[in-house]
């Protein structure tokens, strides 16, 4: 703990910070970003990198807002609590705009003040760091910024600066803020909008972690000038860069923020009360210390205030388990119309067999009256006591069934928009209600009784009555609350004074169509009376027992974690085990160690955390070290990365120690560690000692070839590129490899040509094929062939009889075959395109070191284009010399990006390159009788792609469209060609839309550019969402998600659906509903009844008037004259006994006061709401429609179900979709049932329950759909939709899943309604392909074949939960995935791995299927078999898993690739979901998730489409 000496950083201590006390900045030093309220970052590269929680980055990203941020920049102010959503180091985040004032400066230096002056803030702080030597300083000051409110600047300024201090290895960071330097903390907005977040300072890491400042997002943030970490106000140094996965930012060695806080309630007022206190109350000096308290007008505790009368909310999450079903993240609102002690408390997303039990838990909202209730006299309401900071504790008993609840809550305080955040955990059992129970209590007291400063205690009996069987149920509270009490102020009668909170008007209910459990209670509290029961009662209570008020009498009750037992005839109180009743929220992987009064949660050997959450160890094979450091296991903790001898650095990032040995390398050297030392050596292809080098003579240096783009090649990817051999020093290459950097600076090895080059002075002699390739870095060959087609669609060498297979794939013939490049997809079918020899498409050129995006799909599309035949003349696209051949049936040679090789007429004489250019003058020509044929004159340089001829659109690649040459084409072809459109770009080879400062936002969105040069479609201010579909604040989607007294209506403005009050009521400054005219308490008076006023209670009431009973609001009835004497119930209503009289009430499927009924709007009343082959059935307490046997749908659109004739695969070859029998015959064969002229199916799936087959078109962006036996053929979707590579049918939800690839999003839409929804976009999808469904799970899986970090990932079908299932560890090059229903396992086929593998969901147990599989793409399973579509075989191969027998299904039809496959079953998988029936209760115009937790989320569909 500090002392004023050198310990305590306040102002009694230390001067503040002052201007002068920035690092030099400003006009002249740095650059600046534009004037403005939205403004764009440039990308800053880094000279030195800076570590940031572990992770290195060389790019930073300056922001208007006062924050700066790794991998992509924040143009717009995000109204959210911290965390942000990149790598974020925020100073002081909040609403600046510098159209008018204000400037932010940034820029990087090595300047030697400037690093003396960090290298002092770093070595002063952090003694293990004495030796810390900077050479980088990255400076940003915010300068006199401000905001601006109705265009009106406020003239309050605020100035500070953030220093990040780095040597390339470790990173500090130091915060300035200048003493009266921030003068605001929030920008003022206007009333019934949404609040600006106040200002908020901390850290953010890449994985989520927050490292908060002392006050962020408070009030209290404005001391930030006066507090500090290093004794001197206003300034703070961090060390924010090598933090261990588990850990977080590390401060100076001697700061204790909690000591520090301890230390200031010591001082007095003039000292730290400001720091204590509320900005809202005053501090009182006591003799040992000092106490706040709220300034009229406010009530809280003092340390938290909030002004009279105002309404607040309070939300959070609940978790736990009940009745053995898991609370995961169920939502809990309340809002409290504090000046009527009012409180409404609604839980959200329950699990629906839970719904009607869990009225019984009314103690929920029992809190938060408590809370807020309704002080009288000198009693105090909880949040009086507490400030909303507190531990609540609850043991609920049923005696009549022995269930037992236990409720844990910790109550956080106000967030960053002054709401109350709470986190709830609930274990036990409930008395089961049946659905449609409807439960009321009655008007109860409760006594509290302050046991010890911050203990407050609670005994009480509650009883819920059911309504319609009059059944009750009693059960028995005991309630704790602890909290931090000023324990400096001397006590007083008050305070220790025991107090009755009296709880009336009880509201429970449980709507089963939303899944809300509803409490709603007004609360009052007052003094329990002079005489203290409790005053003699605590000498008779035993140990661990309090003694606690109950009425005019008192109990003595168990403190938290033990029970009350009877040993002879004394009720004791021992302790609970909670480990042995499974009472306790430990980790799976921690052990539960029971002691007096409660339980301690250990994680396991090999695990780590706090017991509440543990995670594995991480080992050396999860561990990712720097290529230049090798991984030690550690028993005892985390694994340790070293680096290797010659490297300096933490492991994680290793920088060479060249010191001088390489310091005048050659620029043709490279810097190679030897021995214990580096050395200079020239790289391949140059000769000499390493400081000077010279390039090797070459024979012929026209023979390379272009460069080979090694991004995108699954084929050939394991095969020419591999990884090195390493030791725990260094890494090599394998023989026949040299050694390659990729575009991440990865260490790989590319395998060399091992052809021997050609003698130039024989060249022409030789009948010879062979090319010469050189092997330097950036060239290479293909390997082995790749991908042979059929020889029936392409021609043959006539020379050897061998097949010129040809497959558009963007590689080389080697041996007369091709190796595709990666994605590629097969050329079209003789019945999809045009005759090759008719409409040749010869490759582009220009673009052979184009490197495509991972996630453009389109790069493989142009590839489905054949090249020219050789009786076809093309241009030359550069100074080659290329001659025809006389063989006309002779295939193309192709170069890497399709250029075909014309052959000499002399059948003697080879071209030995497709790339071959002009020789070298040096070059001895050949034969000097050897004629050159005639040719045009060509250009010697490569000015023009060829041209692609065409008659009409069909004949060109997508996007592109056929027209007519233009003047100055450079080709002697006069017919029409193939070109881009306008609103695209490209060489008609491919054509790409364009992009700009634009994207296909949605209304009230607009366009931001990420770091990717990417634009991300985000929410205008005030509107939240997606960017496609955005909303007001306070939108809603029906009722249910409004406070009461209002409703979800259209607003006139926008026209979107937002919460609007009922008629009578109005909005108020806090968007709550209040009286429009004058009520009695909040409550209509019904007729026969007046508004009277309660003196004791100090409240109004409705009371029925002389002669007349009821409750006032519902009804008043005459008295004696009830419906059993009267029988004066409408015709629709019954009489019914309700308590001591008798009551109208209407019957099922009517609505009213039982004296009017009116029918409810269902199809019992209105048949024509169910379709013709539907019935109205009564369903869950309401009457539906259901489709009646024979037919599908919502039952208000009802389909015969087609014949189905099931038992069969279907698989696609891109044009064609086909019907597969399991096993071929000469009578049972592959038929397609679908063709298309220009279409290429790759996913594919069938939708069971009715018998139709889905397929996605990358094509045509289209998913199309065709019955079993292929009749209604039809496209299900054509708008918005890209490239669906991956298709899924979830049968029992009546929903459809997909993967596009082009729009980097998984999405889902309704079968029979077709609405939509993107569950995922763009985020942390690279390459997404397969995807499969597990209905009765509720989860949804997808593969991500990216190649730097391939994975399975999962999440619920409603789109919460999202995690990776399998990453790199597990799967290389992951295709398709399925399901494995008899085992219940998701299973993947991957072409890296070259396996089919299988995964169990619940234990993560992994099986190998088969091995050796030459490219598997497609994968279905059928009972023990599984089928894979095989890109090399072409044939649909297939496995048994008990007898391990391997076959195979031909397609004798299919000439191409095989892409996706599925089983179309005769009937479904046993696997139903919670959305089967009605739409899971959804609206029509909604979708039925499940949410993966037996429950579901009516969503809402997406109004626009998303990304087209």
């Amino acid at each position: 703990m500090w002392t004023c000496a050198g310990v305590l950083a306040l102002v009694a201590c230390a001067s503040a910070v002052t201007r002068d006390q920035f690092y030099p900045h400003g006009p002249g030093y740095d650059q600046n970003l534009p004037r403005g309220a939205e403004v764009t970052s440039p990308e800053i590269s880094l000279k030195v990198p800076i570590k940031f929680y572990g992770e290195t980055y060389d790019t930073i990203f300056v922001n208007n807002y006062g924050v700066l941020t790794f991998r992509a920049d924040i143009p717009s102010f995000l109204n959210i609590e911290f965390p942000l959503p990149y790598p974020s180091i925020a100073a002081f985040y909040t609403n600046i705009d510098t159209t008018n004032s204000g400037a932010v400066y940034f820029r990087e230096t090595n300047e030697p003040h400037v690093l003396s002056k960090a290298e002092e803030s770093v070595q002063n702080n952090f003694h293990d760091y004495y030796d810390f030597k900077p050479t980088s300083v990255f400076i940003a000051t915010w300068e006199d910024v401000t905001f601006t409110t109705n265009e009106q600047t406020d003239l309050r300024r605020n100035r500070f600066q953030t220093a990040i201090i780095s040597n390339g290895t470790e990173t500090f960071v130091e915060f300035l803020y200048p003493e009266r330097d921030i003068q605001w903390v929030q920008k003022e907005t206007q009333v019934l909008s949404l609040p600006d977040a106040k200002a908020q300072a901390g850290f953010v890491s890449e994985d989520g972690r927050i490292y908060t400042l002392r006050g962020s997002g408070s009030h209290q943030i404005r001391n930030i000038v006066a507090w500090s970490n290093v004794q001197e106000p206003g300034r703070y140094v961090f060390r924010i860069g090598d933090i261990p996965l588990e850990g977080n930012i590390a401060v100076p060695d001697q700061y204790n923020q909690s000591e520090v806080e301890i230390e200031e309630e010591t001082k007095t007022c003039a000292q730290s009360g400001p720091s204590v206190c509320h900005i809202q109350a005053r501090c009182v000096d006591y003799q040992a210390g000092i106490c706040c308290q709220c300034a009229d007008g406010y009530y809280g505790n003092g340390k938290s205030c909030i002004k009279d009368d105002v309404p607040l909310r309070v939300h959070g999450k609940i978790n736990g388990a009940l009745n053995n079903v898991n609370l995961n993240d169920v939502d809990i609102q309340a809002y409290v119309v504090v000046a009527d002690g009012r409180a409404y408390t609604a839980l959200s997303l329950v699990p629906a067999g839970l719904g009607s039990s869990l009225q019984l838990l009314h103690v929920l909202g029992g809190v938060v009256g408590w809370l807020f209730a309704k002080p009288s006299g000198s009693a105090k309401n909880g949040y009086q006591l507490t400030g909303s900071v507190f531990n609540y504790t609850a043991d609920i008993w049923f005696p009549a069934t022995g269930d037992r609840v236990t409720i844990n809550q910790e109550y956080l305080g106000h967030d960053v928009f002054d709401q109350i955040t709470l986190e709830t955990d609930i274990r036990g059992s409930l008395p089961v209600i049946l659905a449609g129970t409807k439960l009321e209590i009655s008007d109860y007291d409760e006594q509290y009784t302050l046991v010890e400063p911050g203990l407050l205690r609670s005994e009480s009996t509650r009883t819920f009555t059911n309504k319609f069987t009059g059944e009750k149920y009693e059960q028995r509270v005991s309630q704790t609350f602890s909290f931090n009490s000023c324990r400096f102020a001397p006590p007083s009668t008050e305070d220790n004074t025991p107090s009755t909170l009296k709880i009336s008007k009880n509201y429970l209910g449980y709507e089963v169509r939303e899944n809300i459990v509803r409490y709603g209670m007004s609360d009052k509290i007052y003094p329990l009376g002079e005489e203290d029961p409790c005053i003699v009662g605590r000498n008779s209570c035993g140990p661990h027992s309090s003694c606690v008020v109950q009425g005019n009498s008192f109990a003595c009750i168990c403190e938290t974690g033990f029970t009350n037992i009877y040993q002879d005839n004394v009720l004791v109180c021992v302790d609970i085990d909670e480990c042995a009743s499974g009472i306790h929220n430990c980790d799976s992987n921690a052990d539960c160690n029971n002691h007096n009064g409660g339980f301690q949660c250990r994680c396991r050997p090999g695990f780590i955390g706090n017991g509440l959450n543990c995670k594995p160890l991480s080992t050396c094979r999860d561990t990712k070290c720097d290529v230049n450091a090798r991984c030690i296991d550690n028993p005892d903790g985390e694994a340790i990365c070293t680096c290797n001898p010659g490297y300096n650095g933490d492991g994680r990032y290793c920088v060479p120690n060249y010191e001088t040995a390489c310091a005048s390398c050659s620029p043709y050297a490279a810097c190679v560690f030897t021995g214990n030392n580096y050395e200079c050596k020239c790289n391949t292809g140059y000769s000499g000692d390493g400081l000077y080098c010279l390039e090797n003579a070459r024979r012929d240096e026209t023979t390379r070839a272009p460069a080979v783009d090694n991004g995108n090649n699954e084929a050939d990817y394991n095969e020419t590129i591999v990884l090195p051999e390493c030791d725990q020093y260094s890494c090599s290459c394998p023989p026949g490899y040299s050694d390659y950097r990729d575009e991440l600076n990865n260490q790989l090895c590319r395998r060399d040509y091992d052809a021997p080059p050609p003698d130039p002075a024989n060249n022409y002699d030789q009948q010879s094929t062979d090319t010469y390739y050189p092997t330097e870095p950036y060239y290479q060959s293909s390997p082995e062939p790749r991908y042979p087609t059929s020889t029936d669609a392409y021609p043959t060498e006539p020379d050897n009889g061998s097949p010129s297979s040809w497959d558009p794939s963007n590689q080389r013939p080697v041996n007369g075959e091709y190796a595709p490049s990666e994605n590629s997809y097969p050329p079209p079918s003789e019945n999809s395109y045009p005759d090759p020899s008719q409409n040749g498409y010869p490759s582009s050129t220009d673009n052979s070191h184009y490197q495509q995006p991972d996630h453009n799909y389109q790069q493989t599309l142009d590839n489905n284009y054949p090249s020219p035949t050789p009786n076809q003349y093309q241009p030359p696209t550069d100074n080659s010399f290329t001659v025809p051949t006389q063989n006309n049936n002779q295939a193309p040679s192709e170069n890497n990006y399709g250029q075909p090789n014309y052959q000499n007429p002399d059948p003697v004489y080879q071209q030995p390159d497709s790339a071959y250019q002009q020789p070298d003058p040096a070059y001895q020509q050949p034969d000097p009788a050897y004629q050159q044929p005639e040719y045009p004159p060509t250009d010697n340089t490569d000015n023009s792609d060829p041209l692609i001829k065409c008659e009409e659109d069909s004949d060109c690649p997508p996007n592109a469209v056929c027209t007519y040459s233009s003047a100055d084409a450079s080709s002697d072809w006069e017919g029409k060609h193939c070109v881009c459109p306008e609103g695209y770009e490209g060489d008609a080879f491919e054509c790409i839309e364009k992009t700009g400062a634009y994207c296909a936002c949605g209304l009230n969105g607009h366009c931001i550019n990420t770091r990717t040069d990417e634009y991300l479609c985000v929410c205008d201010l005030g509107y939240h969402g997606d960017g496609y579909s955005c909303r007001p604040n306070f939108s809603c989607k029906n009722n249910s998600d409004c406070e009461y007294n209002a409703e979800c209506r259209p607003d006139a403005k926008s026209n979107e659906y937002i919460c609007q009050c009922v008629k009578g009521y109005i909005k108020d400054q806090n968007d709550a509903c209040i009286p429009d005219v004058q009520l009695c308490n909040g409550a209509w008076c019904v007729e026969h009844s007046s508004c009277l006023y309660d003196q004791v209670l100090d409240l109004n009431y409705c009371h029925c008037d002389d002669g007349y009973i009821g409750d006032a609001i519902s009804q008043c009835v005459p008295e004696g004259r009830t419906c059993d004497v009267a029988n004066d119930c409408n015709d629709y209503a019954v009489c019914t006994p309700v308590e001591n009289t008798y009551q109208c009430i209407c019957r099922d499927g009517y609505t009213g006061d039982g004296y009017t009924c009116i029918p409810e709007a269902t199809c019992r009343n209105d048949p024509n709401m169910c379709d013709i082959h539907a019935s109205c059935l009564f369903r869950h307490d309401a009457y539906v429609c259901e489709c009646n046997a024979g037919y599908n749908g919502n039952g208000s659109y009802c389909n015969l179900n087609p014949r189905k004739a099931g038992n069969f695969l279907v698989a696609s070859d891109g044009a064609s979709v086909y019907k597969v029998p399991f096993q071929v015959t000469s009578r049972d064969f592959a038929t397609p049932f679908n063709s298309g002229i220009s279409q290429i199916a790759v996913g594919v799936d069938v939708d069971c329950e009715v018998g139709r087959i889905y397929w996605g078109d990358v094509v045509s962006y289209a998913i199309k759909t065709a019955a079993y036996d292929g009749s209604d053929s039809s496209l299900f979707l054509s708008e918005g939709v890209k490239s669906p590579e991956g298709i899924a049918v979830d049968w029992s939800s009546r929903n459809i899943f997909w993967t596009d690839s082009r729009k980097l999003t998984i999405e889902v839409a309704n079968l029979d309604t077709k609405a939509r929804k993107v569950l995922f976009a763009i985020d942390r999808i690279s390459n997404p392909r397969g995807i499969a469904v597990h209905p009765r799970r509720g989860k949804v899986f997808w593969s991500d074949w990216k190649r730097t970090s391939p994975k399975i990932e999962w999440a619920n079908m409603d789109g919460t939960q999202r995690g990776i299932f399998l990453d790199s560890t597990d799967v290389v090059l992951p295709n398709s995935l399925a399901i494995d229903w008899e085992r219940d396992r998701l299973c993947y086929a991957d072409a890296g791995l070259q396996s089919i593998k299988c995964v169990t969901i619940d234990t993560q147990e992994k099986e190998t299927i088969a091995t050796n599989c030459s490219y598997p793409f497609g994968l279905a399973i059928h009972g023990n078999t599984f089928y894979w579509t095989d890109w090399k075989t072409l044939k649909i191969e297939s496995i048994n898993v008990e007898t391990q027998v391997r076959g195979q299904v031909p397609i004798a039809t299919a000439s191409r690739r095989l892409y996706g496959v599925a089983v179309a079953p005769d009937t479904c998988p046993p696997a139903q979901s919670v959305c089967a029936f009605r739409n899971g209760g959804c609206g029509a115009d909604q979708l039925c998730l499940p949410d993966g937790n037996n429950s579901r989320t009516c969503v809402d569909a997406d109004q626009t489409l998303s990304r087209l």
